[in-house]
């Protein structure tokens, strides 16, 4: 066998090989639930019902075969979608919800970043110490 048949042969490996994520439409899911989220804003428990969320990603590209078992599927098996998703129940009526962990609205606000009047008052301090050390 020849380097050029290996070659020939292993390109027709890679029609054969399917990623059940993209056959899921796990990126569509993700990308879907992420823009749920931020559009939630502050509400307490952001939450759409399966049926919709099924539709909602049937309808865009690469997400026509996507049913709730692929969602289960996705939530069980994919990270990303597991980190956007807190729980999948019933509610008192029987429906079905996807419980959506809340977005982070503000990624900074725990961090020590100082305010502009905190930032203001620090320059002053220290132009303060350097006007008294120039003059003394």
């Amino acid at each position: 066998m020849r380097f050029y048949e290996i070659i020939a042969e292993a390109d027709e490996f890679d029609d054969m090989i399917e990623d059940e994520a993209d056959a899921r439409g796990d990126s569509v899911l993700a990308t879907a639930l992420e823009e749920l989220r931020n559009r939630a804003g502050n509400v307490q428990e952001p939450k759409v019902r399966v049926d919709s969320l099924v539709n909602l990603i049937k309808r865009l590209p690469r997400g026509e075969a996507f049913s709730a078992a692929a969602l289960a599927d996705a939530r069980k098996n994919n990270t990303l979608i597991s980190n956007q998703i807190e729980k999948i129940e019933d509610d008192d009526a029987g429906v079905k919800y996807v419980y959506l962990k809340p977005a982070i609205s503000e990624p900074f606000a725990d961090n020590d970043i100082d305010t502009d009047d905190a930032a203001a008052a620090k320059s002053q301090k220290v132009v303060d110490q350097m006007a008294s050390r120039a003059a003394g």
